[in-house]
């Protein structure tokens, strides 16, 4: 896996491809500061909300088409309690704060990148053992094998 990993950073930043490295690493920075952070506890509410909004969709479906309105009433009540629970668990919970870090620009990536040297040459010269270690949160123990 190591040897694929190196290869694959060093084609990333070889200098032919910097700019389109660059670009996607500055896009992907834009994204991480905007995305939202929810807990598990936030998330299931939304996923429950959004779940609930799908039945009383297909609730007035069977109305339009004809099905019987007093049972029809009871679903589509039975989903509002359902939504209104969650909505109600949602706003129960602590808002989630975490300080929004700026964006890195492709000016402070480049010098990022550019304090490093040549990449290629780092990772080709980089002990492999330390490499080895560094991959293993991602990696199963057979795929750490750096020969």
């Amino acid at each position: 896996m190591c040897r694929a990993l190196d290869q694959w950073i060093a084609r990333a930043f070889a200098p032919d491809r910097l700019t389109a490295s660059l670009t996607a690493l500055t896009h992907a920075s834009a994204a991480a500061s905007a995305a939202e952070t929810h807990t598990p506890e936030q998330a299931q509410a939304r996923q429950a909300i959004k779940d609930c909004e799908r039945r009383l969709s297909r609730y007035q479906a069977a109305l339009e088409a004809g099905a019987d309105p007093a049972v029809v009433t009871q679903w589509i009540n039975a989903a509002e309690q359902d939504k209104e629970a969650a909505q109600k668990k949602l706003d129960a919970l602590p808002a989630l704060t975490r300080k929004k870090e700026s964006p890195l620009d492709a000016q402070q990536i480049r010098e990022i990148t550019d304090s490093l040297g040549d990449i290629a040459q780092r990772i080709h010269t980089a002990d492999a053992d330390k490499k080895a270690r560094s991959t293993k949160p991602w990696a199963s123990p057979s795929a750490t094998n750096t020969q």
